[in-house]
């Protein structure tokens, strides 16, 4: 595996990744992300309202692997790559905070933190790097942001269809793009087994460690929706073990069986960037990660439907 040295980039020859306290810090605004999808949809219960907020999803879900790639490159206790994530948590922050209302008012608000994200990151990590081979790397990936900010940003000015419209043309630029290693002209595109030198073990468990917190979420959610029933019946009792359950075995599914084989993988083999790649740009991560959100969801229905029914009963 190619590496070259840089003062803000992780010793992979002296030291294992591990993922630090300030990247958990980072994944809470990921969290209450999700939980804001899961409300939007809630609130939008149509196909016009599913369409939207898979649009969002992505969005969100972008912009948290982009983060992941970052610091598996970078050492996140440094202070330049830690004042960067910090900054990152507060806009997107404001982010989350707009998305009952991004195909609204808060649309252009939206399209802004996401672009200032995603472009000011790349534009960050290019002027730390200076002239090292990463660089040009990033340079592409910044590139690519600027096309893609372009629809991001006119689509929110627009509204309406055209803001549909162009807002899945911004989410397939930014899905699509690392799948031609971001090639631009004169730039060329980037090389995964130079350019894309990650960490096996930090990757699979930033993705664990997220699992780990959103199921954290659906058993609260759990628990939260038991404790607002008036009267404890069978069918709630078995309802709330079935919801259990259900959060139960999906971790299963996840620890026991797939993230440990996924670890090794990526560091038995000669192009682990390839393997990266795959992992969270295709179907197998974002799939696992939007099953957590509907599961949220559909907790979330439940709980609002036993409200009703208590303040119908009053």
């Amino acid at each position: 595996m190619f590496y070259s040295p840089h003062p803000l980039l992780r010793k992979r020859e002296t030291e294992t990744a591990t993922v630090s306290y300030s990247e958990l810090l980072f994944d809470l605004i990921y969290v209450f992300s999700v939980t804001q999808l899961s409300h939007y949809l809630l609130h939008n219960l149509t196909w016009e309202g599913l369409l939207k907020e898979t649009i969002l999803w992505f969005a969100v879900w972008m912009l948290w692997q982009h983060t992941i790639w970052v610091t598996n490159w970078f050492n996140p206790d440094t202070r330049p790559i830690r004042i960067l994530l910090f900054i990152s948590m507060l806009v997107g922050l404001v982010m989350a905070a707009a998305i009952p209302y991004a195909f609204t008012y808060r649309g252009l608000i939206f399209a802004v933190c996401y672009v200032l994200i995603q472009a000011g990151r790349a534009l960050y990590i290019i002027g730390v790097l200076g002239d090292h081979h990463l660089a040009a790397n990033f340079k592409r990936i910044m590139g690519w942001f600027c096309i893609s900010a372009v629809f991001w940003i006119t689509g929110a000015i627009l509204q309406g269809e055209w803001q549909i419209l162009l807002w899945i043309i911004a989410a397939i630029c930014d899905y699509t793009a690392p799948m031609h290693g971001f090639a631009l002209p004169r730039l060329g595109r980037s090389d995964s087994s130079k350019e894309w030198t990650i960490e096996g073990h930090h990757l699979v468990e930033r993705c664990q460690l997220f699992v780990i917190i959103a199921f954290g979420e659906t058993l609260l959610m759990t628990g939260a929706s038991l404790s607002e029933v008036e009267e404890w019946t069978p069918l709630v009792i078995i309802s709330a073990v079935i919801s259990f359950i259900g959060s139960l075995a999906m971790w299963w599914v996840y620890f026991d069986v797939s993230s440990e084989a996924g670890s090794r993988k990526i560091q038995e083999v000669k192009d682990p960037g390839k393997l990266g790649f795959c992992l969270l740009y295709t179907f197998s991560e974002p799939t696992r990660q939007a099953e957590i959100s509907y599961a949220v969801f559909c907790l979330k229905k439940k709980k609002k439907k036993k409200k009703n029914q208590t303040y119908e009963k009053h």
